[in-house]
């Protein structure tokens, strides 16, 4: 019952996200400031992810993660696994053009944004043996980023705030604080 209520929040949060993005795009001219596309390998939270550029200042970021989680059981060692996460997220940066009258890097969506996130971690781990009573556990949140490419593609990504928690026994409100670190593979200007 409660998959069916993920499926269908899923699925009305990427309705939401594509109508945003559509009327962003709408209002874009032909002078874009992001990235058509770039390719990324993470290597804080393993994983890789693609940022498509929709308009002037926006984007649409896809990412497939591993998720780490360690837990400590009463009497015996640490028990550690890692779940896989997919996540989507719609980005708009909020300071492409006063970087560039300053005469700073905007290539590879250097800026800072603001997004709506989504992510879901399946609770089958890949490895490990933590037992868990949920198939699936969703977070939405609204965040403020910041990201940061060098010439050579190496970049990060701090983004952080408030959202929302689902878990098949849990609703409830969250914080999300990502991290990532890593090399942008392929560019498309």
């Amino acid at each position: 019952m409660l998959e069916i209520i993920y499926l269908h929040f899923m699925k009305k949060t990427i309705l939401l996200a594509l109508f945003v993005s559509a009327f962003f795009t709408s209002k874009a001219q032909t002078d874009k400031l992001v990235e058509r596309g770039l390719f990324r390998l993470n290597i804080v939270a393993p994983g890789a992810s693609y940022e498509l550029g929709l308009g002037k200042r926006s984007t649409l970021n896809f990412e497939a993660i591993l998720v780490p989680l360690s837990e400590r059981v009463y009497g015996s060692t640490d028990n550690f696994e890692i779940f896989p996460a997919l996540g989507a997220e719609y980005r708009y940066y909020t300071n492409m053009r006063r970087r560039i009258g300053k005469g700073k890097n905007i290539r590879g969506n250097s800026g800072n944004y603001v997004s709506f996130l989504n992510q879901a971690i399946i609770a089958a781990p890949i490895l490990g043996n933590i037992e868990h009573d949920t198939p699936v556990s969703y977070i939405g949140a609204l965040n403020y980023g910041i990201q940061r490419t060098r010439p050579k593609g190496f970049y990060w990504n701090v983004s952080f705030g408030p959202g929302v928690g689902i878990t098949e026994s849990d609703f409830g409100p969250a914080v999300l604080i990502d991290t990532k670190l890593g090399w942008v593979v392929k560019k498309i200007r």
